[in-house]
């Protein structure tokens, strides 16, 4: 991946976005008449503060929860406050299960207590999450809000919620579903080595969740579950390959192509003081593929994760994503010492 790709990739993620702005203002308009009917908050109020920055994929959840259990009220309230006893679990599946006025990055959440769904979803646009309620399978929803991951903290910091968020983060699970329904080979096994696949590959935890860049001026983003790569909107599933599938010309067969679409391989590779995950098309035979590592800069004096993208046969950094839009934004074209760019080798 150059940089010529990734700026294209870039500009296509700030595309998407743009065309959906006019829909999340519209909601974001509408957002405080979907207030709840009872004005009581979900847990007794505390000092407790949280921020928006790097928060965990369980973090996440468990803020969308408190923010649209003390919002809206409800069922929303109703499945936070169960949670609270039973477990915050969310289920993510493909958007096309469902007909929701805005897919997002076309992953849907589905919140639970415990597992048991009661049809409260919620899709991603970057740092905006749309927020539903009464959602099911092949039925049209439209969203009650859009808001973003900052006035969410910024309302159950002011509302005193923040230590509810806490507590759910605490044993909430995050359950990524969406290759049980789109991976399956035709028999349903998702272990199957049909077209060489030989099990799924575990992305790391740590490099779960959604990064942000904005380097070459454009805007990008990557979405990471437990073994899908969200580029852009655009998800794919990462299966380890048997070596043997790329030596005959099976590969090569559009039939084989069309199945495989949708998976890329993945390996691990330590280089540069780093552990990549190496992607590369399912059938690809030429190029290094895209890499990914996760690394801790120091940034306004403070540990921050990042998220290194490279390319190449040397590994060289082509670009770096941050947990939040406004760092990516901040640190925009930001080259730091201690990674590995192709001019070092000059």
């Amino acid at each position: 991946m150059n940089k010529k790709t990734v700026s294209k990739l870039m500009v296509a993620g700030l595309a998407l976005l743009l065309a959906g702005c006019g829909t999340q203002e519209a909601s974001k308009s509408q957002d405080s008449g979907n207030t709840a009917s009872s004005s009581s908050l979900l847990a007794t109020k505390s000092s407790e503060k949280m921020s928006a920055d790097n928060l965990s994929p369980q973090q996440s959840v468990s803020l969308v929860a408190a923010y649209a259990g003390n919002k809206y009220g409800n069922d929303w309230a109703s499945m936070t406050k169960n949670a609270e006893k039973q477990g915050l679990k969310v289920n993510l599946y493909p958007t096309s299960k469902y007909k929701l006025s805005d897919n997002g990055q076309g992953v849907a959440y589905d919140v639970t207590a415990g597992g048991k769904s009661t049809g409260l979803v919620y899709t991603i646009n970057n740092d905006d999450v749309n927020i539903y309620q009464n959602v099911k399978a092949g039925k049209t929803s439209n969203k009650l809000a859009t808001v973003s991951k900052q006035d969410m903290v910024k309302y159950v910091n002011d509302k005193g919620q923040a230590k509810l968020v806490g507590n759910l983060a605490k044993n909430a699970q995050v359950v990524d579903k969406r290759a049980e329904s789109a991976g399956t080979s035709s028999n349903g096994d998702t272990t199957s080595h049909q077209y060489g696949r030989e099990g799924k590959v575990t992305v790391p935890a740590e490099m779960q969740g959604t990064w942000y860049s904005a380097d070459y001026d454009s805007n990008s983003t990557i979405t990471f579950g437990k073994n899908t790569i969200t580029n852009d909107g655009s998800t794919s599933y990462i299966y380890k390959q048997n070596s043997s599938f790329l030596e005959g010309d099976q590969n090569m067969n559009q039939s084989v192509q069309d199945a495989t679409k949708d998976w890329v391989s993945g390996n691990f590779v330590d280089l540069h003081g780093l552990h990549f995950l190496n992607i590369r098309g399912w059938c690809q035979t030429a190029g290094d593929g895209s890499s990914f590592a996760v690394h801790t800069e120091t940034i306004n004096g403070k540990q921050v994760k990042v998220l290194v993208a490279a390319g190449g046969a040397g590994f060289w950094t082509e670009g770096v994503y941050y947990q939040n839009k406004a760092m990516a934004q901040q640190q925009a074209d930001k080259k730091f010492d201690d990674l590995h760019y192709m001019d070092d080798d000059d």
